[in-house]
């Protein structure tokens, strides 16, 4: 009984001195470490980012897009979480549209038709370009965040110039 006695009394002071340990160990860093370090204060904003070329439409998802408007409903068309919502490029031109997460969750830009052009996950501060080679209108989503939708009208050279925004490349890159 007593061998028994002994391996509860050693478990014991074992634990007494982990504890203990943790505690030290708590208290040095709160008294000694934290206060020395230096701290800098960041927005929540990431700042705009524009495509690289003066030849691009460029779109911001908006900072608090995560959280839907409100009255939002599920499945509703919405005009929010991009900015603009709506761009109008024209082919030879402008064509190349760059997006920029500009929020602090992570967001994408996804082609409402398959297989178009997807940004894949986009953290704070990512961009994607995408080059469009065809006119049409293009409507994309936010995968994450049913609420974030958008357009892209892609007009014909010939069908005159004069677009809503700023596009060149003929690649998609992403950066995160």
């Amino acid at each position: 009984m007593s061998g028994q006695t002994s391996s509860s009394t050693l478990v014991g002071a074992v634990v007494a001195i982990l504890i203990i340990g943790a505690v030290a160990t708590l208290g040095y860093y709160q008294f000694e470490v934290a206060p020395n370090q230096t701290s800098t204060i960041t927005s929540n904003t990431a700042p705009a980012i524009t495509c690289p070329s003066a030849q691009c439409a460029n779109v911001n998802m908006t900072n608090a897009a995560y959280n839907p408007p409100p009255g939002y409903t599920q499945g509703a068309k919405t005009t929010y979480g991009f900015s603009p919502d709506t761009v109008t490029v024209v082919m030879g031109v402008n064509n190349t549209v760059y997006w920029t997460n500009s929020d602090t969750a992570a967001h994408t830009a996804t082609s409402d038709t398959a297989g178009i052009f997807d940004s894949g996950i986009l953290n704070s501060g990512g961009t994607y370009q995408y080059t469009f080679t065809t006119p049409g209108t293009y409507t994309y989503h936010c995968s994450l965040h049913s609420w974030m939708q958008g357009t892209v009208i892609v007009k014909a050279a010939t069908s005159g110039i004069g677009s809503t925004s700023t596009a060149s490349s003929s690649t998609s890159t992403t950066s995160t």
